[in-house]
């Protein structure tokens, strides 16, 4: 059965980039986007033809690894001092809200009921202002200083999956990537969400390494689930990653090819996952107690209602639109609850989707992929809408190649990633699956959730992983 779920994944996961580089290819097709193509295809001809890493000797990992870190450092030290933006729309939210927690204020409390999760990152950030100043420039650098602890353990998966060179590779692959760099200009929760996520899934490693059937095991699954649960208060989309746990660990992890797993195993691995989740839930209870006592208002049950109306939104290519949201306002005027209102954009959402027909929801989902997926400038669009007079170069003059740079590159490495199934299948381990598990797992969820180009930001560090691999492991052990 792990063959079976392993060539699925595979399959899946190929099937997922094919309609990815397609749609960016036929969407808006032009001639430079033809020399784009080419470019693309060039560099990834380039690297898996001449594989000079493969035969490469590493020698002093931790000098290379800080080496590492400068090369990401500058350009994105360079780009925060060069490129300044006023925070607005979400943006401005996350940081108005943060500067009003470290001054003993609250602001937006019907939002953060019916959305509490802004008040998770917000609630952290304003801890950062009250130590470092309330200036958006604060939330600038704390990027870059999660940016370079996402490096660090992009680093340490490479190597935990592979070896020391696959681990430096990535983090170099990582270092470089565009969007990493120009979403630093921003007041946002991807940084610190990714962070989040890459350090469940290092304990987790860590655990399955050194605590293999020991009953420790419980209470360790227990601290994934709280982590999972604080997560969640960040970006609601945490259960992603617990949810591609439990797959791994209770169909995909081999313990001993050569001995028959005994009945009882199978129990102990079921209670662990349902650890996960009680644990999980329990976190989440809390934190939201804990926000509803802060905000003297009951928080929604679930937040997913105003999500899935606005992504099933076929006009808006399931987009955040001002139509849907205009909806909201008349709903609070009538003194409706938080729940109440998610509960009612449900209802709205589902009736969107018993309304489309079978080719509707084909072009819709190809739409939502091609928004999604097909590019990795939209952080270059939200830094020309936010476009501050203070910067030192006029970015909308550059936004055009800057753009190419970003989605040639995006585009290289999503392609070396799918290269990585096709020439290094057999040399994928096991525990690897777990990053196939959680991108497809961020796809499927936003099949039918709001999506937006940044809501991809978290499988950028495991693209970095899986592409690696490819450029540094041989087809088999043998090759010379």
């Amino acid at each position: 059965m792990r063959n079976v779920l392993r060539n699925i994944i595979f399959i899946v996961f190929l099937i997922f980039v094919a309609v990815t580089l397609l749609m960016f290819i036929f969407v808006d097709f032009s001639f430079k986007k033809l020399i784009l193509l080419l470019c693309i295809a060039l560099a990834v001809f380039t690297l898996l033809k001449f594989p000079v890493l493969k035969n490469l000797e590493i020698k002093k990992p931790r000098l290379i690894l800080l080496c590492i870190a400068g090369l990401a450092l500058i350009p994105r030290i360079i780009w925060v001092n060069i490129v300044h933006v006023i925070p607005k729309s979400d943006f401005y939210t996350l940081h108005a809200l943060a500067e009003a927690l470290s001054q003993g204020n609250l602001l937006y409390p019907v939002y953060i009921s019916l959305f509490p999760h802004v008040y998770g990152y917000s609630k952290l950030l304003s801890v950062v202002y009250r130590i470092f100043g309330s200036d958006p420039f604060t939330a600038v650098y704390f990027n870059i200083a999660v940016n370079l602890a996402i490096l660090f353990l992009i680093y340490l998966l490479g190597k935990q999956f592979y070896d020391e060179k696959t681990g430096l590779v990535a983090a170099a692959i990582n270092a470089c990537w565009p969007s990493q760099i120009f979403y630093n200009t921003l007041v946002l929760t991807e940084p610190f969400y990714v962070l989040g996520i890459l350090v469940i899934l290092c304990l987790y490693l860590f655990i399955l390494k050194r605590f293999e059937n020991k009953p420790v095991l419980f209470i360790f699954f227990a601290v994934l689930g709280i982590a999972a649960g604080f997560v969640k208060y960040i970006r609601p989309a945490s259960l992603i990653v617990l949810l591609s746990i439990s797959i791994h660990y209770l169909f995909l992890r081999q313990e001993d090819a050569h001995k028959k797993e005994p009945a009882h195993h199978i129990w102990v691995k079921l209670g662990l996952s349902l650890i996960l989740f009680v644990s999980y839930s329990l976190t989440s209870m809390a934190v939201m107690s804990g926000i509803e006592r802060t905000i003297e208002l009951d928080a929604a049950r679930q937040t997913t209602g105003f999500n899935l109306f606005v992504g099933m939104s076929e006009k808006s290519k399931g987009k955040w639109n001002e139509e849907d949201s205009s909806l909201l306002q008349p709903m609070i005027d009538r003194g409706m609850s938080a729940t109440e209102i998610q509960d009612a954009y449900l209802e709205m959402g589902t009736e969107r989707i018993r309304s489309m027909g079978l080719l509707s929801h084909i072009r819709h989902q190809l739409n939502k992929n091609s928004v999604m997926w097909g590019s990795d400038s939209e952080s270059l669009g939200y830094t020309q809408l936010s476009y501050s007079p203070t910067s030192h170069i006029d970015i909308t003059k550059h936004i055009p190649w800057l753009s190419y740079i970003a989605n040639g590159y995006y585009f290289v490495f999503l392609i070396l990633s799918l290269m990585a199934v096709i020439l290094i299948r057999k040399r994928i381990p096991d525990n690897s699956l777990l990053l196939y598990l959680y991108i497809l797992g961020t796809v499927a969820v936003h099949m039918l959730v709001e999506v937006h180009g940044r809501y991809h930001y978290p499988a950028i560090p495991l693209l970095c992983v899986l592409s690696a691999a490819v450029l540094t492991q041989k087809s088999h052990p043998s090759q010379s």
